[in-house]
């Protein structure tokens, strides 16, 4: 090992032996805000809904409303495609502390926004200092594992290293490889190439929805 490769397996040793960070208290209600969302509102909307029906009325309601939601195919795509995109959020994070996609201090990329699109789920990563492109791209394989994914792309943003988008594509893996190819928002782009972001997030932009 040469005098200047020592320094970045010294950085590595101490990234794969540090303690990941937990959340802070914001970031932790942002990355939980669907599953709290729901226990709020579910519980209020039932009770809302019983109390002006009744018990009888308000069982109707709910049947009709879950048969039309189990016969309404693009209802239950969107249905599908949100809780998919959950999936992913938690498994992504899941993914990025046990393939050590941190800095050494143990902080790990913050996920900002995530779209289903067909097959696969964009999402948007904020990295900290001391994570970028490579970090994620070199851990791409572990990343499709842990998202139960056939395979996972890596984008670079035109502008700002610390923004970076991955497609996670949740297609079941077909017999011809050949076939799983990226969603249409990115056709024609390699790995490593950078997706135009216009809309701004909090500061922050963020990838463009068609």
């Amino acid at each position: 090992m040469s005098r200047w490769q020592e320094p970045q397996a010294i950085a590595e040793l101490a990234r794969e032996i540090t303690v990941v960070r937990r959340p802070n208290p914001v970031t932790a209600l942002y990355h939980w805000r669907y599953e709290i969302g729901a226990l709020l509102v579910l519980p209020y909307a039932l009770f809302s809904l019983f109390q002006a029906a009744g018990p009888i009325w308000g069982a109707v309601v709910l049947f009709g409303v879950a048969n039309w939601l189990f016969y309404w195919k693009s209802a239950r795509r969107f249905l599908r495609d949100r809780l998919r995109s959950v999936v992913v959020q938690h498994r992504l994070r899941t993914g990025f502390a046990r393939a050590r996609v941190c800095t050494l201090d143990g902080k790990l990329p913050v996920i900002l926004w995530t779209k289903p699109r067909g097959d696969e789920v964009e999402v948007t990563v904020f990295c900290p200092a001391g994570v970028g492109y490579e970090r994620i791209e070199q851990r791409r394989a572990l990343l499709a594992a842990a998202c139960f994914a056939s395979d996972v792309h890596v984008y670079r943003h035109h502008k700002r290293a610390n923004v970076v988008h991955l497609s996670v594509c949740t297609a079941r893996l077909r017999k011809d490889a050949a076939e799983l190819t990226p969603a249409p928002r990115y056709a024609g782009r390699t790995d490593g190439a950078a997706i135009p972001l216009p809309v701004p997030f909090e500061g922050i932009p963020r990838a463009a929805r068609r």
